[in-house]
């Protein structure tokens, strides 16, 4: 399948090909550790000695635990096919509407290509929900002769961090650190509610290379969202992907 008069890749050989961009939502429940933190010995010894007259509640107050923030908003979010698709940080907010589209390949999302992702939805992948058992998988184009496409503005902040020089290998494969997309949230609207994930890692990949990371294609996590997206910088392609992992924040049913 060709684009734009240029060749479409398979997944096995690359995972997508210039012009073309996937999202894909691969799913484990992200759970937030909260932790509280006594003073050190050294700070506490240069702490000014409370003159409370009674020494056992005083004590107590300095070495009770603080209260923990309250919990992350969760209901049960049935699964179901996602109708809206946005990514927001400081960097850029985007908003699409989601198709769906089926398990063939090369994977080539259909339809109009500047405000539009789509979802995987048989065979590769699950359909999202506050427990889905696995992979989400929505795919988008990004393409560096139309600055207006759908994943144009993750591929651009992205690929300004990428340094071919300082390779971090996956499943032996050499991968290229991101940091500057963490924090961002992406967030699918679906008939049965709407699921918040927050990103936490990211990483550029050779197009050829792409579909042999293993934890990109772990079909069988749960509640994670990876985006994968074709590199574009400076308005011109690069031959890797960006790979976005994701992990459930809250969901809230409708």
């Amino acid at each position: 399948m060709t684009r734009h008069g240029k060749p479409r890749s398979v997944r096995g050989a690359a995972l997508l090909a210039s012009g073309t961009v996937a999202v894909i939502a691969l799913g484990a429940i992200g759970y937030e550790v909260y932790t509280s933190h006594r003073g050190h010995p050294a700070a506490a010894a240069t702490r000014p000695v409370s003159a409370d007259p009674n020494p056992a509640r005083s004590s107590h107050a300095l070495h009770a635990p603080r209260p923990l923030p309250p919990p992350v908003p969760h209901q049960f979010v049935a699964p179901a096919a996602p109708t809206s698709f946005e990514m927001k940080g400081a960097g850029f907010d985007i908003k699409a509407t989601a198709c769906q589209m089926d398990d063939v390949l090369p994977l080539d999302p259909p339809g109009e290509q500047e405000h539009t992702v789509c979802w995987v939805r048989n065979t590769f992948g699950v359909a999202p929900g506050s427990s889905s058992g696995g992979t989400s998988y929505i795919l988008g184009h990004s393409w560096a002769e139309n600055p207006l496409e759908v994943l144009n503005p993750m591929s651009e902040l992205a690929m300004k961090q990428v340094d071919f020089q300082k390779p971090h290998p996956q499943s032996g494969i050499p991968t290229y650190p991101i940091t500057d997309l963490n924090g961002y949230r992406v967030i699918l609207h679906t008939s049965t509610g709407v699921l918040t994930y927050k990103v936490a890692d990211a990483f550029a990949v050779s197009k050829d290379q792409a579909a042999y990371v293993k934890p990109l294609m772990a079909a069988t996590t749960p509640n994670r969202v990876v985006l994968i997206t074709c590199g574009v910088l400076n308005g011109v392609d690069v031959d890797v992907n960006i790979v976005v992992d994701a992990y459930l924040e809250s969901s809230t049913a409708t």
